[in-house]
């Protein structure tokens, strides 16, 4: 979502229209890149192995109870303070999210059995449709190991990064607001 935000040449409503229609122009929106991760591009993960048969999956699988948590305290509500004048960008992100997560994939949030019981479906799917040899079931407290083999990639030096917690939410949308207000972020890219 972050990359949606802060990318100029990424369209948050052609992702919208992409999930009333389930059909969209992949190669334009991914041609500045050779991999998708998170929102939105999680939920059209089926359309992109059909566009890109020979892709590799990373279905990250955690506790249903600590994913059902902390969606509650994050995608769901994505808490953005309405006293600060937020860019265009992030007013248009967030409005695709609304209608692609909230009202989308987290419709029946307030059941907690049914959006766990959504949550497994889904993992369950993407064993079942993924060849086998494409697919890597990871769960982030592995590490680097599985992931680098994976994608047949040297494992760096650096620590695993533990960079999408529920606790660190709020401060990721402040820095993500104040780079593209200063520019910070779009000099570097």
């Amino acid at each position: 979502m972050e990359k949606l935000i802060l990318d100029p040449s990424q369209d948050p409503e052609a992702f919208e229209a992409a999930y009333h229609t389930r059909t969209a122009d992949w190669d334009n929106i991914f041609a500045n890149y050779d991999a998708a991760v998170d929102w939105p591009s999680a939920e059209f993960w089926p359309e992109l192995l059909q566009q890109y048969p020979d892709a590799k999956v990373i279905l990250t699988v955690r506790d249903p109870n600590d994913w059902y948590a902390s969606v509650g305290k994050t995608i769901k509500e994505w808490p953005m303070d309405s006293t600060i004048r937020w860019p265009e960008r992030m007013l248009k992100t967030r409005a695709m999210a609304r209608v692609i997560v909230k009202e989308g994939a987290l419709k029946d949030y307030a059941d907690k059995e049914l959006t766990i019981s959504k949550f497994m479906e889904n993992i369950e799917r993407a064993k079942a449709i993924v060849p086998e040899n494409q697919l890597l079931i990871f769960r982030p407290s592995e590490g680097w190991s599985p992931l680098c083999k994976f994608l047949g990639m040297p494992e760096p030096e650096a620590e695993f990064p533990r960079c999408n917690r529920r606790e660190d939410f709020g401060d990721r949308l402040r820095w993500v607001r104040e780079s593209i207000e200063t520019g910070k972020y779009l000099a570097a890219m």
